[in-house]
């Protein structure tokens, strides 16, 4: 994830901006290493985007006895999912995407005939709350079952970041901190984790890695759930 230095993760309800070149370069090195990459349908009704990675990283993952491309992996809960639209480089066959039972029958159909549609319901999942609809935990197991995914890279949006964490999911974060300050007074600007507070106790980041390139700042945490309740 990106955010400005206040805090903003999008300009315009897109984030694409908000990052350098090497950020960029980053995100597709990260990409190159994950058997899969997932993100909410929120983030892809924003903007335009691909899950794919350059030729030559795909060749150079196929050297190592990997798929040229990492699987694109789409939650929802409504189905509401612009594939054509706004997925770029993407094929039915490395296309997979992650519904629920309370999903439209004919959004359904329409994804099916685009991707794998996996329905991985949540009971009593909490009202209002879009991916509680959707078994995460689920998602990742039949992911590593069915899939062969041992390492998924989660690039947003927010309520998805926040439903992993919060669940015990996300072992690492990627954070980028961009030298832009944007302001604005709409209320509930989006930040990197959106959802119901979360516990003091539930993780405690640990720092791995910290690299300065120009003025943008990356750093790198492990997420790792307290054992003694001390926080």
């Amino acid at each position: 994830m990106i955010s400005s230095l206040d805090g903003k993760v999008a300009i315009s309800g897109k984030a694409g901006s908000l990052g350098s070149c090497v950020d960029r370069t980053v995100m597709r090195n990260l990409r190159a290493c994950a058997d899969a990459v997932m993100i909410g349908a929120g983030t892809l009704r924003a903007e335009k985007l691909t899950l794919a990675i350059p030729q030559s990283r795909a060749r150079s993952r196929e050297s190592r006895g990997l798929r040229p491309q990492p699987l694109a992996v789409v939650a929802t809960a409504t189905g509401d999912v612009p594939l054509q639209e706004n997925l770029l480089g993407s094929r039915p066959e490395n296309l997979l995407i992650f519904a629920s039972s309370k999903t439209p029958e004919e959004r359904l159909a329409t994804l099916s005939s685009h991707a794998s549609v996996e329905i991985v319901t949540e009971e009593g999942s909490v009202p209002g709350r879009r991916l509680g609809l959707i078994d995460l935990r689920e998602a990742v197991r039949i992911l590593k079952k069915r899939y062969g995914v041992n390492v998924l890279l989660v690039e947003g949006g927010t309520a998805l970041n926040h439903a992993l964490v919060s669940l015990g999911l996300a072992d690492e974060l990627f954070f980028t901190l961009a030298p832009k300050l944007l302001g604005g007074e709409r209320p509930g600007t989006l930040t990197i984790l959106e959802g119901p507070d979360l516990s003091p106790h539930n993780t405690e980041p640990k720092l791995i890695s910290i690299h300065l390139s120009g003025e943008e700042l990356f750093l790198r945490y492990a997420l790792r759930p307290t054992t003694d309740g001390s926080g």
